[in-house]
């Protein structure tokens, strides 16, 4: 596994090149995992993020943070906000080298975002990078809910990768979910409705899980992804 710095750049210079061939329609496309947001606003939210850690300001996900992020960049041309996004990633990658894991949600949440405007625009792509692997980890919050609500052990394949969750997993479970890879991380990231994770292949009572095991809100409605 690639350290989290490598992961960060490696999606950056991909979700950047993708950001700069964009036309002015596709920017102003609505983002339907991040309710009103445009595919514009979700790149100005991951280049704020990046400028606020570099000016050590900020978190990933605080809410104020995030829409002040979106808001100072919303009538800048994407250039400049590219451009912003530019400079600060060689401090930003020295500070992600430094803190180790300590910012690996900093790398997931921009693959996520990645792959929200992706969709949205209908141009799918890196969809097996670094950043999916890396965002499978989020799997280790799901064993922390999990095991914090007293249900019973689960497993969550994903390709060659099992995940434990919940006491005694490893020794057994009781409930059994595989999935695609890609599929897993959306999941894991709340981009799935619960109709959706409902309707995967079980083995088991999935009920209690759903609201566990997945970190973000979950959508109204499917992305159609």
């Amino acid at each position: 596994m690639a350290d989290v710095s490598e992961v960060y750049l490696e999606t950056y210079r991909r979700f950047s090149a993708l950001a700069a061939e964009l036309t002015s329609d596709e920017l102003a496309i609505p983002v339907v995992a991040c309710p009103g947001w445009s595919a514009k606003d979700t790149i100005g939210h991951v280049a704020g993020i990046a400028v606020d850690l570099v000016a050590g300001e900020g978190t990933v996900s605080a809410s104020d943070s995030t829409a002040r992020q979106v808001e100072e960049r919303r009538d800048r041309p994407i250039g400049a906000v590219l451009d912003e996004w530019a400079a600060a990633i060689e401090p930003l990658t020295a500070l992600l080298r430094a803190a180790g894991s300590g910012l690996t949600a900093v790398a997931i949440d921009l693959w996520s975002h990645e792959q929200d405007v992706r969709n949205a625009i209908n141009r799918p792509g890196g969809r097996d990078a670094p950043g999916l692997w890396l965002t499978l980890k989020a799997a280790v919050s799901a064993d922390q809910k999990v095991r914090a609500a007293g249900l019973a052990p689960m497993r969550l394949v994903t390709g060659e990768k099992i995940w434990f969750i919940g006491d005694g997993a490893r020794e057994g479970a009781d409930v059994i979910l595989e999935l695609d890879p890609y599929e897993a991380a959306r999941m894991l990231m709340g981009r799935r409705t619960y109709e959706e994770m409902a309707a995967y292949a079980w083995v088991g009572d999935s009920a209690p899980y759903l609201p566990l095991i997945h970190q973000f809100t979950v959508p109204e409605h499917p992305l159609g992804e």
